[in-house]
């Protein structure tokens, strides 16, 4: 991306991980000028437009950047509230099937929660 040098970032920021992959790798890894392996599941070769990449980085992406890092540090701050919050959650009161069923809370029988579903069409 260039030159220049972002610190200090805590590890925890840097070790942030969603849906188990590391945040920041993934951002670095969407701008780097070699990305010719292919998505999962992609088995087209690369296209030749793939070759036309900037030699340097690109005027937002430092403040992408630093954006990335200053939401991920806020959330690393709040993990400890959020933590303590769904265990209060967990530890509450709990509503029943039952209890949700006669508030409406179920689709109705026979019919699928997929919006334009093979289900639901059919149904």
């Amino acid at each position: 991306m260039g030159a220049g040098l972002v610190e200090p970032v805590p590890p925890a920021v840097w070790a942030c991980q969603v849906g188990g992959k590391p945040v920041l790798v993934q951002w670095f890894n969407a701008r780097r000028r070699d990305r010719e392996k292919p998505s999962i599941g992609d088995r087209r070769p690369p296209s030749p437009l793939g070759d036309i990449q900037p030699d340097h980085g690109l005027a937002g992406d430092a403040t992408d950047l630093l954006n990335l890092l200053n939401v991920l540090g806020l959330m690393m701050e709040l993990e400890p509230q959020a933590d303590a919050l769904l265990a209060r959650i967990c530890a509450g009161p709990q509503l029943t099937e039952a209890e949700l069923q006669a508030a409406g809370a179920f689709f109705p029988p026979g019919r699928s929660r997929a919006v334009g579903s093979v289900a639901a069409a059919a149904a």
